[in-house]
């Protein structure tokens, strides 16, 4: 039997059941993921005896799988229960395949020294000196995790709006917003030069002078709530909440075709940031359409290696005289 068509006024079941639910699998798969990891380091030894030099893709793939198990299992539920946008299931279409692409695209950019890379040009812009606060070492653990999520999601936010404004970075990030059925697969949707700017820009976090394991788990935190905002579900916070914390509502909205979302809703964690400098976009009803919304000339098809060379096409139809609207907000 078909299921009824949502009235898209319709903010539907209450939040606060939402809220719990998504809650306690969330932490659920947090637990479940810590103990794998511990697992995994326990037995690396043998593992290393049987895969010897391929230990570390053999790890990588296997730490990707059981993740994005486990990520499905939490949010495929939700999504199939509680849409904010009814299709048919994602794994049929071939855009599942693509997002399958970027999910492993961590493994064949370390295999080209990507990180390596990375960690090199850390070393050689940041140098070799001291934490730049030693004080906060002495803060609460609990106040250096949440010190470490919001100085994650302000570097991020700050980025992610310069992406939208300027030309040369939104001809990287577009790549994001090539996806036109969102959900938290869609989350790794990411060209490996925006990777390279997120990690050498995020890496400003572990100088500050907290301990590497508060920042370590509130970049976890920051991660798996980006997952979270990217899910298909119908759930937007009420009240006073949405203006603190960033709902799946307000990311499916930055992703949304329409105009007036064009550039707004930039931040993962907290929402205040939209709020307080103009870039917050949050109306009654839901969107139904998602992707890039630009000229023909920089339109990009479901291809991998189209996105890997879209700057190159971005450039050639600026040249030509193509503009994203997107690119310039102002």
């Amino acid at each position: 039997m078909d299921r009824p068509t949502p009235d898209p006024t319709d903010p539907g079941p209450g939040p606060t059941r939402k809220l719990l639910l998504i809650g306690g699998l969330s932490a659920l798969l947090v637990l479940v993921h810590g103990i794998a990891e511990a697992e995994t380091y326990r037995t690396m030894s043998l593992a290393e005896k049987i895969y010897g030099r391929y230990y570390p893709l053999v790890q990588g793939l296997y730490a990707s799988l059981w993740k994005l198990a486990l990520l499905g299992a939490v949010a495929l539920p939700f999504q199939w229960l509680l849409p904010a946008v009814r299709r048919r299931p994602k794994f049929m279409t071939y855009e599942f395949w693509l997002d399958l692409l970027y999910w492993y695209q961590g493994i064949w950019l370390s295999l080209l020294s990507f990180f390596v890379a990375v960690n090199w040009l850390v070393a050689a812009v940041y140098g070799k000196s001291g934490p730049y606060f030693p004080a906060l070492a002495a803060i609460p653990f609990w106040a250096q995790v949440v010190l470490a999520v919001w100085a994650y999601d302000m570097i991020v936010y700050w980025r992610h709006r310069l992406e939208h404004t300027l030309a040369p970075l939104w001809a990287f990030h577009a790549v994001h917003h090539t996806t036109e059925q969102v959900d938290f697969l869609t989350t790794t949707r990411v060209h490996p030069f925006e990777l390279f700017l997120g990690a050498f820009l995020n890496a400003l976090v572990s100088r500050l002078g907290l301990s590497p394991a508060a920042a370590s788990l509130g970049f976890a935190i920051y991660l798996y709530f980006n997952y979270f905002i990217h899910t298909n579900v119908r759930l937007r916070f009420p009240g006073f909440l949405k203006f603190v914390f960033v709902s799946p509502f307000m990311h499916q909205w930055h992703h949304a075709k329409d105009e007036e979302a064009m550039g707004k809703n930039l931040g993962v964690v907290f929402a205040w940031n939209d709020w307080l400098f103009g870039t917050a976009y949050h109306p009654e009803h839901y969107p139904t359409e998602f992707g890039l919304s630009v000229p023909e000339p920089e339109r990009v098809g479901q291809s991998y290696l189209r996105h890997l060379v879209y700057p190159l096409q971005f450039a050639w139809a600026r040249a030509g005289g193509g503009r994203a609207p997107r690119a310039v907000q102002a």
